[in-house]
């Protein structure tokens, strides 16, 4: 059995795809194999686990000085804060975090607030959630947003 699926599938390679799956369900037809396990061969392997290297996008914070939340459209985002809690920035990279903290104290791609009031970045609050893929930065970078909201900080960024 295993040398008819080995034949068949050396035959397949050689037929465009639009053609391989009605070729392979008539041969297993004839040949009364089950056509499971022709259709099985075919189908390309995804890798099982993206690459380390392909995980190098990062969520940060900055901490950002009190006087940012004077500005009443940083009061109207944050109706619940606790102004005793901290003011921060909730930002994603595709770059190492200190460069692009670096780039918005300089006005490069910088959002106004961290180029205007930012003071440090706070990796306590990120690190242990970086690097990781861009969908999960994209995602993370909104929930960890809402998440300092809830708990009273005054938040901007985390699109």
């Amino acid at each position: 059995m295993l040398e008819l699926i080995r034949d068949i599938n050396l035959r397949v390679l050689t037929i465009p795809s639009t053609e391989i799956t009605p070729l392979l369900r008539k041969q297993a037809d004839a040949r009364n194999v089950p056509a499971l396990l022709l259709t099985c061969e075919l189908k390309r392997k995804k890798p099982a686990r993206q690459k380390e290297e392909d995980f190098h996008h990062n969520v940060y914070v900055v901490l950002l000085s009190d006087a940012v939340a004077k500005h009443p459209s940083i009061l109207r985002l944050n109706p619940k804060r606790d102004p005793l809690k901290l003011c921060v920035y909730v930002g994603m990279t595709g770059i190492p975090v200190d460069h692009r903290f670096e780039n918005h104290r300089n006005g490069y791609k910088s959002a106004w607030v961290v180029r205007k009031y930012g003071v440090r970045l706070m990796p306590e609050l990120y690190e242990h959630l970086n690097p990781m893929p861009f969908e999960a930065a994209v995602q993370m970078e909104s929930e960890l947003a809402e998440d300092l909201r809830a708990a009273g900080y005054t938040v901007t960024g985390g699109h």
